[in-house]
């Protein structure tokens, strides 16, 4: 019990050095730059949830997740099963929306924490992969 109260102690009660650096970090940042960040987010993100759309998997407009979570049973019922297809086939990571809980089987969560190329390319595999 000694050694996970030091472990509990360390890892949760307290703040990390990285995250204290982290916060003053933010803190000195400019409201013009975070601006500029929201603003290629929302531009990752539209692009993103609007191509999966058009593809024919239905997704919502993400309200405050880096990640988008659209239906995927087109693909495969089992999210799982989706996550494999996709990833050997199309060669596109996505997470199976299982892990996160029951109301999440058949859906896959696809971050958007990326490039917008790399946001259009695994959208491209996507198409290529939907066509066959």
């Amino acid at each position: 019990m000694a050694g996970l109260r030091k472990l509990v102690l360390y890892s949760v009660n307290g703040v990390s050095t990285p995250s204290q650096w982290a916060a003053l970090e933010a803190l000195a940042t400019s409201e013009e730059e975070f601006a500029k960040r929201r603003r290629q987010y929302r531009e990752r993100r539209d692009l993103l949830v609007s191509g999966l759309n058009a593809l024919g998997l239905e997704c919502e407009l993400p309200q405050g997740a880096f990640y988008a979570f659209p239906n995927v049973q087109p693909i495969h019922k089992e999210s799982r099963q989706a996550a494999e297809i996709l990833l050997e086939k199309a060669h596109v990571a996505a997470i199976p929306g299982s892990v996160f809980g029951a109301q999440g089987e058949g859906r896959l969560r696809f971050g958007y924490a990326t490039s917008l190329e790399a946001i259009a390319g695994g959208l491209e595999a996507l198409r290529k992969f939907l066509k066959k």
